[in-house]
C-alpha cells in the first residue's frame, strides 16, 4: 500500500518535470493557487463554506468514480482497498479542511472528514440502467456526458436562482449564473480520443470555430433558465446580468482553445496556471487567448492537415 502512494507521488513529479517546472515549485504553486482561489471564494460570497464544500466533495467522488475503484479492486484485497479510499480521500479532504479552519468555518471542516471516509465507501458515480434526457442530443458528447454526470450541481445552480429572487438578493443570482458557466467549461476539461477530431473536415481554425459555436448554443441552453429570470424578477438590473452572460461567453470559448492548446494531452501546469489567472484577473484574458489560440491552431493543423 505503502508502494502505491509513493508511485502517485512520483507520477505527479513526473508530470511536472514533463511540463517544464522543478516538482518542488511546481507544488508550491499549486498551494500558492490553491489558497488564493479559495480567499478569493470567502471574499467574494457569504455562501463561500457551502460553495466551498460542495467543491471538496465534487473531487471525492472524481475519486471514487467506478473506473477507478474497479481497478483498485483489481491490485488490492478488500481491507487494503478501504484503506486506500480512506487514505485518499483524507489527503484530499484536508486542504478544504484546513481551509475552513483558517476560516474559522469549524462546523464544516470538522464535518468534512467524517463525510470523506463516508464517500470512500460508494462509488462516486452509481451504475444506473436509466439514461438521464438531455436538452444536448443533437450536438457533441461534451454537454451530454457534462449533463448526466453534473445535473445535480445543474439543479442547484437553479436553486440557488430560485433562493435569489426569493430573498431578493441579486448577487447569489449572478453566482448562479456564473455558476452554470463555470460547469459548462468544466466540461471540455478533459480531451477526447484523437479520431474524434480527425474526422471533422475542417483545418485548425475551422474546427476551433465550429467547436466554439456549438458549445455557445449549448451553454446558453444551460444558463437560459437563470437569465430569463433574473431579467424577469430584477429587470433594472439587465444590464449587468447582460455583461455577466457575455463575459461567460468569452470564457467558454477561451476554454475551448485552452482546451485544445495541449490536445490530444491535457493542459500542464504552465498553461492551467495560465488559465487560472485569466479566471481570477478577467482582463488577462485578452493576453490568454491569443497564445492558446495559436498553439491550438498548430496542435490541430498536425492532426487535421
Amino acid at each position: 500500500m505503502g508502494f502505491y502512494f509513493t508511485l502517485q507521488y512520483r507520477r505527479i513529479g513526473r508530470q511536472l518535470k514533463e511540463s517544464g517546472i522543478h516538482p518542488v515549485l511546481g507544488l508550491l504553486l499549486l498551494a500558492v493557487g490553491f489558497l488564493g482561489l479559495s480567499k478569493y471564494l470567502f471574499y467574494k460570497t457569504e455562501l463561500a463554506p457551502w460553495i466551498y464544500v460542495l467543491l471538496a466533495l465534487s473531487a471525492l467522488l472524481r475519486l471514487g468514480a467506478p473506473e477507478r475503484t474497479d481497478r483498485l479492486r483489481l491490485i488490492f484485497g478488500k481491507l487494503d482497498f478501504y484503506r486506500v479510499r480512506f487514505l485518499e480521500n483524507s489527503f484530499a479532504a484536508l486542504p478544504f479542511a484546513g481551509f475552513l479552519l483558517l476560516e474559522r468555518q469549524f462546523i464544516f471542516a470538522i464535518g468534512l472528514l467524517p463525510v470523506a471516509l463516508l464517500v470512500a465507501m460508494v462509488k462516486g458515480q452509481p451504475a444506473l440502467n436509466i439514461r438521464t434526457p438531455t436538452p444536448f442530443w443533437r450536438y457533441p458528447f461534451e454537454f451530454i456526458i457534462g449533463f448526466r454526470s453534473a445535473w445535480w450541481l445543474i439543479a442547484l445552480s437553479y436553486f440557488l436562482c430560485a433562493q435569489a429572487i426569493h430573498v431578493g438578493n441579486f448577487n447569489l443570482g449572478l453566482f448562479s449564473l456564473a455558476l452554470c458557466f463555470l460547469l459548462g467549461m468544466s466540461f471540455y476539461s478533459k480531451p477526447e480520443r484523437m479520431y474524434f477530431v480527425w474526422i471533422f473536415a475542417f483545418d485548425g481554425p475551422g474546427f476551433l470555430r465550429h467547436k466554439a459555436i456549438t458549445g455557445l448554443i449549448c451553454v446558453s441552453i444551460l444558463s437560459a433558465p437563470v437569465l430569463f429570470a433574473l431579467y424577469m424578477a430584477f429587470p433594472d438590473k439587465a444590464l449587468v446580468t447582460t455583461a455577466v452572460q457575455a463575459l461567460g461567453y468569452c470564457y467558454l470559448c477561451s476554454m475551448v482553445v485552452a482546451k485544445y492548446s495541449a490536445f490530444p494531452k491535457e493542459m500542464n501546469v504552465p498553461q492551467g496556471l495560465l488559465y487560472g489567472l485569466s479566471l481570477w484577473l478577467p482582463p488577462m484574458i485578452l493576453l490568454v487567448v491569443p497564445i492558446f489560440y495559436i498553439q491550438s491552431k498548430r496542435r490541430l493543423t498536425s492532426i487535421l492537415g
